[in-house]
């Protein structure tokens, strides 16, 4: 009887089930009235503070490269810069975000403005999805807007015809609309590298523009303003050049690639030749300096007609803490005719005189950073292709008649307390008048900022002061932009090493970042234009690098 009675409440259970089902089922269709079905609440990162935000409030940090998109050669889509693939390898290198730089004539014609392309929105449809299987993140970004490339300086049009900002604007529009629920995307970069033709107020109008424009269709995306990398005609703001704006999600970014004449060298767009290396204790930084003494007696020139003669200068000891840097100087006051000055050669002996290095060897076969100055406006200063002691080339003075001096502010170094200095070399003289002075002479110089030398500590000096306006003004502040050219690379000129300590720093400093970039010739981490990334054709180091350092 018991037995029968627990298989009578096991049954009705059952019925009462299966009428609840069937009843559930039944109404499925039918209006439900005030009942809503819930949404699928959207993941979208944001700012709070100096931090960026995931969409369970924990705070990330960027960290990423560029994909270049060939966008300076107007491709409309660049099919050979990268594939899925390239998505995988940017994950393996530990990253979590790519800078995806766009050109606007992937969009639209300036035939046809506002009538924007279908193979547009494919392309960037199809990465998003790429993105997706691999789990980064995108920034989309305008690197090259209607008017023109900006960083140049050479293209004026975005500032100065309302018809371009309009544009614009619609077309960032049309992207934020068509992206509002778009959780791959993490934001939208403005315009890359803005160059204003009159103040920072023209940038901080236009961003804000764009900005509301974005805000019509999407409240959702990170809005990433640039920093202008300069004003024409205009020193940089006490703000950097960044230009603030109304929203409350917003990431400030700035692009970093000190000291630039090494990390663009040898390539002949730039026309900077040869750069160094890093780090390098030679190489000295520091502005606003001025002129403090001198060697001045060092042995000068015979008079009249002299074949070329070797002159040994004498040591000078820095007991003066005003004393923070020197420089070579050809002096040649009151020549009247001409002076020649060839090899000359700048030694640094220890407060006990022993010889600790030779700072400088220049063999004068170039006018490169050398600089003339007259007190009275006479005489010129030059390269002579027709006579020297080892090539046939000298640096010249000529004709002046009061005095003056040929100094090279680019070859900079670096003074120690209790140290000598000694600067030596040759001289020729044609028609010297009898009054004249011309010597070999170091000029030492002073300032009250910090000096520097080619080094870590050098760079994190010129990043903090970023970091340090973020924190201020209590805003993220973003690298989007950071690397060395191919050449730094090569012949152990420290390319990697420079790309270690960026990181360290930007770590340190709390800095989002992302490397430039991925595949090109120039800074590439893939090399070859015209086809996909090859694993043939990477730089294999550097990739090691970035896995060690952000895995």
């Amino acid at each position: 009887m018991k037995r029968d009675k627990e298989i009578f409440k096991t049954k009705v259970s059952t019925i009462l089930t299966y009428t609840f089902i069937v009843f559930c089922l039944s109404n499925c269709n039918k209006d439900t009235g005030n009942i809503q079905p819930i949404p699928i609440k959207k993941q979208f990162y944001s700012v709070q503070g100096t931090k960026i935000l995931d969409a369970d409030g924990k705070a990330i940090r960027l960290e990423g490269i560029a994909f270049g998109n060939e966008v300076w050669s107007d491709n409309e889509l660049p099919l050979t810069h990268h594939s899925e693939v390239d998505y995988t390898r940017v994950k393996d290198m530990g990253m979590n975000m790519v800078r995806f730089y766009l050109n606007y004539k992937t969009f639209e014609n300036d035939a046809a403005p506002y009538q924007y392309k279908q193979s547009g929105w494919d392309w960037i449809d199809q990465n998003i999805q790429w993105a997706q299987n691999n789990d980064i993140l995108l920034l989309l970004n305008i690197h090259v807007p209607q008017g023109g490339f900006q960083s140049l300086g050479n293209s004026d049009a975005l500032w100065e015809q309302t018809e371009i900002q309009n544009r614009l604007a619609a077309l960032w529009k049309a992207i934020a609309q068509r992206y509002k629920d778009e959780t791959q995307i993490i934001g939208f970069g403005l315009v890359n590298e803005p160059v204003p033709t009159s103040d920072i107020v023209q940038w901080q109008q236009l961003a804000q523009r764009l900005t509301d424009e974005i805000r019509q269709a999407d409240t959702n995306h990170i809005i990433f303003i640039e920093k202008a990398i300069y004003v024409k005609g205009k020193p940089e703001t006490t703000d950097y050049n960044f230009p603030k704006i109304n929203d409350n999600n917003v990431v400030y970014e700035f692009h970093f690639y000190n000291p630039f004449e090494y990390t663009h060298q040898l390539f002949s767009w730039t026309n900077l030749g040869e750069g160094g290396k890093y780090p390098d204790e030679s190489v000295v930084y520091t502005h606003d300096t001025q002129w403090y003494t001198a060697t001045f007696n060092n042995p000068t020139l015979g008079i009249g007609t002299t074949d070329w003669q070797y002159f040994e200068g004498v040591k000078y000891t820095v007991n003066d803490v005003n004393i923070k840097i020197g420089i070579p100087a050809l002096v040649a006051a009151n020549v009247g005719g001409r002076v020649y000055f060839d090899n000359i050669e700048i030694k640094e002996f220890d407060p006990d005189g022993e010889l600790v290095q030779t700072i400088l060897e220049n063999p004068l076969n170039n006018s490169d950073g050398w600089y003339y100055w007259s007190e009275n406006n006479s005489g010129h200063a030059g390269l002579s292709n027709s006579t020297g002691i080892s090539e046939n080339t000298s640096l010249f003075i000529d004709g002046a008649d009061g005095d003056c001096n040929y100094s090279n502010y680019k070859n900079p170094f670096l003074v120690k307390q209790g140290y000598s200095y000694q600067i030596s070399g040759w001289m020729k003289g044609q028609n010297v008048s009898n009054n004249a002075a011309c010597r070999l002479r170091i000029d030492f110089l002073t300032t009250d900022n910090p000096v520097f030398t080619r080094n870590k500590t050098y760079l994190e000096h010129e990043i903090k002061k970023y970091a340090d306006w973020g924190q201020k003004n209590n805003v993220p502040i973003y690298m989007g932009e950071f690397g060395v050219g191919c050449h730094c690379f090569e012949n152990n000129k420290g390319g990697l090493q420079w790309v270690s300590d960026m990181i360290d720093i930007a770590k340190v400093n709390g800095l989002h970042f992302s490397y430039h970039t991925y595949h090109e010739d120039n800074f590439g981490v893939y090399y070859g234009y015209g086809t996909l990334p090859d694993t043939a054709s990477a730089n294999k180091e550097l990739i090691n690098l970035f896995k060690e350092k952000l895995n």
